[in-house]
């Protein structure tokens, strides 16, 4: 394999974003100081920008992806819908992001040594495993 190999793209962003999800959340087992974990957070989503900006390079054949269909909707319905999906996209993401802390801090609490590691363990390993799969061949595959 040579370094511009997509498989090997592919293989460097996927354990990029793992390590950078695994660093998010078990950062509160390696920093207590919430000040210090706030600047730590601010870098990674500064890694993760720059993870987005590399997507078109590393998923190429996504740009062969055919649209769905779209909605036939006034303009202020679609906008009302996207404004919508964002904030509960938005409003998941916290809830989903305050319960996996409180999950280690309930765990740390107990006793458990490196209690957040675990879910940031099961967080990474799923990121890493969903930017492996090639999305494009199984969306033919499915579409027919």
């Amino acid at each position: 394999m040579t370094p511009n190999d997509s498989r090997t793209t592919r293989l460097a962003f996927a354990g990029a974003s793992a390590l950078t999800v695994l660093t998010w959340y078990a950062l509160p087992d390696a920093v207590r100081s919430r000040g210090a974990r706030v600047v730590i957070k601010v870098g990674l989503l500064g890694v993760t920008g720059a993870g987005v900006a590399m997507m078109p390079q590393v998923f190429p054949e996504a740009r062969d992806l055919k649209a769905p269909p779209r909605l036939d909707l006034p303009a202020p319905a679609g906008a009302a819908l996207a404004v919508g999906a964002a904030v509960l996209a938005t409003a998941g993401t916290i809830w989903g992001e305050k319960a996996v802390y409180a999950r280690g801090e309930r765990l740390r609490a107990r006793g458990v040594r490196c209690a957040h590691t675990p879910a940031a363990a099961v967080l990474a390993l799923a990121t890493g495993t969903a930017l492996l799969v090639d999305w494009s061949k199984l969306a033919r595959r499915v579409a027919g």
